[in-house]
């Protein structure tokens, strides 16, 4: 689908601000008859709708989890998704806490069973390719938006939205992969951040965001189970997200654990299992994963190392 044109599909409820003076229910405009007709349309499997709840990540992952001898997959088979009005306690990676004002933000998780298709290692390419789905429902609602490695999709250097995905076990394991879009907030808790309405100076309703979200992703997912290699380098998939990924091609400093001196040099790819690959003033190429990084920022540009390529940065898909 091109996400870049109008949504074509039955009309959306009121945009967040519209529906908050209506209803005092977060989650209502979501749980409309239209909103749920087009996010079956989509594909998914299960769909539940939350006014409020401490994080959908959570709550889908607790429901996800086998317990009691039962088989968790018949009640929430893949493709079951969560979307909260509110989410009251969302965290980011390393348990990084973010909070809106109810009914302002566009909060789901989705829960996705690929069943061997997709091997372990390469579970952090359903994180990426979310992103790049979330970057190109932003780009249909006319805003510019790219990804930032691991997890971030920004605007201008400002954070819009944040990904997060946890592990259900299992075997094999399941995962669980949450987003926050901000969408019709005024007032946000950090200056790095923006929302629609500060950019455009309107909120899209929010299930129009989210069925394009679900539907430039879906085909993606379904791309990487049934294509082993289409996210390797070369792939389709791969291309895609490292034409989305403003991070490569520019001098980073991945802040690393245990107290560990800093890794400084030019992000210049994505690995296999999309890992970032940054090369040092020295040459040397290092892989570096999303669990192995607590921060990574812009470095000064002499950290760059001599010859380094883009990687495919500032292309679109």
């Amino acid at each position: 689908m091109d996400t870049t044109k109008p949504y074509a599909g039955p009309p959306f409820p009121a945009r967040p601000e519209e529906h908050r003076a209506r209803s005092p229910r977060p989650g209502a405009d979501l749980r409309d008859p239209a909103a749920l007709a087009a996010l079956e349309a989509v594909g998914l499997r299960r769909v539940e709708v939350l006014d409020e709840v401490g994080s959908t990540n959570d709550h889908l992952a607790a429901a996800a989890r086998p317990a009691g001898g039962t088989d968790p997959a018949a009640a929430w088979p893949d493709l079951s998704l969560v979307a909260a009005g509110h989410q009251s306690a969302g965290r980011g990676r390393l348990d990084r806490v973010w909070t809106t004002e109810p009914g302002t933000a566009l909060t789901f998780s989705l829960l996705l069973r690929p069943a061997g298709a997709v091997p372990l290692p390469d579970y952090p390419w359903l994180t990426l390719l979310m992103a790049v789905s979330v970057a190109e429902a932003l780009a249909a609602e006319g805003v510019d938006a790219a990804v930032k490695w691991p997890n971030d999709v920004l605007v201008d250097g400002r954070k819009i939205a944040g990904l997060l995905a946890v592990l259900v076990p299992g075997d094999p394991p399941a995962v669980v992969l949450g987003a926050g879009v901000n969408v019709g907030q005024d007032a946000l808790p950090v200056p790095t951040a923006t929302s629609l309405r500060r950019l455009t100076g309107r909120a899209s309703p929010r299930p129009q965001l989210l069925v394009r979200v679900l539907e430039a992703f879906l085909p993606r997912y379904r791309r990487l189970c049934a294509e082993p290699g289409a996210a390797a380098p070369g792939g389709a998939l791969h291309a895609q997200v490292a034409g989305r990924m403003e991070t490569l091609g520019r001098a980073v400093r991945a802040e690393l654990p245990g107290g560990r001196p800093p890794l400084v040099g030019t992000a210049e790819g994505l690995g296999a299992s999309g890992a970032l690959l940054v090369r040092d003033a020295a040459g040397t190429v290092h892989e570096v994963t999303a669990a192995d990084v607590v921060h990574l920022r812009p470095a000064a540009p002499a950290a760059a190392a001599p010859g380094a390529s883009d990687g495919g940065a500032g292309g679109r898909p």
